[in-house]
């Protein structure tokens, strides 16, 4: 079977949930009981049962990012932000340079062992080749001490060092987007921020050049955790996720005669029974020992029953481990 349209479109609410005049981190910013007022389809959109059989049209997978720093700044015409990857073994690394205009600029080094794909989740991300660049991204006792010297494409050269001095770290996890504002997106990404956390103003050293010329780091407007800081977020071990590929590929059925659950592998779909018709009402993605839950409102159609020229939308909201409800967006399927 070939679904003729199935789309997925993601409206990214928040990952951090705002209380006062605070951000904390590591909770919901979605409440899924509120946010996902529970209704069934129709029954009259399905047009006969598909009994022990499961179309599945979804897949996952993830990669490992090693840990990362993303620095944003406000004075710069057309450069927004700068991320830094390390992986695990210190050397491969790459650089990731985002523009005002959307425009997303990657810079790999030779010793990257990454899947060249994740790193173009749109067309607007460029991955302009491999190029040396000096980095330095370490975990210290006083806190983060990071140094970037890079000359991108442009022939800009840019010049970071940063210095944290707090004894006193505290660290947190929470689940962000990858590119909230992407369009037409290949995958939809996210990431599972583990030992992260914000620079803090106060006590932390730090220069930013572009061709010599300092740039003022741009500050979160209100406190996190009770801290004025730069909006400078790091991960010590980030865990990347990416839901539902882009794949031009005929749906075979699969076998099930449970009619509550089906695993293929380290996913678990948990369905509800509408009429007879198996529908998803949550999937569970295993992954480094994390999970990340899917839950949707309607639950999502038993697809290779529905007539012709149906039409759903309805709403999901994605969680990590214990904690619901951090991002949530629509979905739609179209059968025409």
């Amino acid at each position: 079977m070939k679904i003729q349209k199935l789309l997925i479109l993601t409206i990214i609410l928040a990952s951090i949930f705002l209380a006062g005049c605070n951000i904390k981190l590591s909770s919901s910013a979605v409440d899924p009981k509120e946010y996902l007022n529970v209704h069934n389809i129709p029954v009259e959109m399905y047009q006969k049962n598909t009994k022990e059989q499961f179309i599945n049209p979804f897949n996952f997978s993830h990669t490992d990012f090693g840990k990362l720093i993303l620095t944003s700044i406000d004075d710069h015409p057309s450069i927004k932000t700068i991320e830094l990857v390390v992986q695990n073994d210190n050397k491969g690394a790459f650089v990731v340079v985002y523009y005002h205009n959307g425009k997303v600029e990657n810079y790999i080094n030779s010793h990257l062992s990454i899947d060249k794909k994740y790193l173009k989740p749109n067309k607007d991300w460029e991955i302009v080749g491999e190029q040396d660049f000096d980095f330095s991204f370490e975990n210290t006792k006083n806190g983060i001490s990071f140094a970037l010297d890079i000359t991108i494409k442009s022939g800009q050269r840019i010049k970071i060092k940063l210095q944290e001095n707090n004894a006193d770290v505290k660290r947190y996890s929470f689940l962000a987007a990858i590119g909230a504002d992407l369009s037409e997106v290949k995958r939809f990404p996210f990431i599972y921020l583990r030992e992260a956390g914000f620079i803090p103003v106060e006590g932390t050293e730090v220069s930013f050049e572009i061709d010599g010329k300092m740039m003022e780091l741009t500050k979160v407007p209100i406190k996190v955790e009770g801290r004025k800081c730069f909006k400078t977020v790091y991960s010590l071990a980030p865990l990347p996720f990416f839901w539902n590929e882009e794949r031009d590929t005929y749906l075979s059925p699969e076998n099930n005669t449970d009619t509550q659950k089906h695993q293929n592998d380290n996913v678990v779909y948990s369905f509800i029974n509408n009429n007879g018709h198996s529908e998803i009402e949550r999937i569970t993605y295993q992954a480094n020992k994390h999970s990340a839950s899917y839950r949707f409102s309607p639950s999502f159609p038993e697809i290779a029953s529905l007539k012709p020229g149906s039409k759903i939308e309805g709403k999901f909201c994605l969680g990590i481990d214990d904690i619901d409800g951090v991002i949530g967006g629509t979905y739609s399927v179209i059968n025409t």
